[in-house]
This record gives structure tokens, sequence and C-alpha cells, in this order.
């Protein structure tokens, strides 16, 4: 769970760092190899994007988006 800003920026860092490795597989393994590796990844990244949401407060936004 993110708390404070500092929190966040190593967050959308770590992002940053995870699509680059994302990237970097789907060029050097075979498409079999990427559907193996890539999912653990692409699931790291959405919880990652949930927690900054969360923080920023977005899910916040959309419940009262919703209700409008």
């Amino acid at each position: 769970m993110i708390e404070n800003d500092t929190q966040l920026k190593v967050s959308q860092e770590q992002i940053q760092r995870l699509e680059s490795a994302l990237a970097q597989l789907r060029r050097t393994v075979t498409q079999v190899e990427f559907n193996a590796q890539a999912p653990v990844i692409i699931e790291h990244v959405r919880r990652m994007r949930d927690e900054i949401d969360t923080y920023l407060g977005v899910r916040e936004f959309e419940t009262l988006s919703s209700k409008v």
C-alpha cells in the first residue's frame, strides 16, 4: 500500500522498469516463451497501478462518477 509521495514515485519507477523488461522480453524470446513469462509481469504491473490509483484517489472519483 502506497502511503506517501516517495512511495508513489518508487512505484511509478518500478512500473517503468517492469514495462521495459516486458518490452525486452517481447523482442528477445519466442511467442511461446513470452506467453509463459509475461502474465506474471503484467499482473505485477496491474497490482501496482491499482495501488497508485488508490493512493491518488482515482477509485473514489470513479465511485462518485458512477453515482451521478
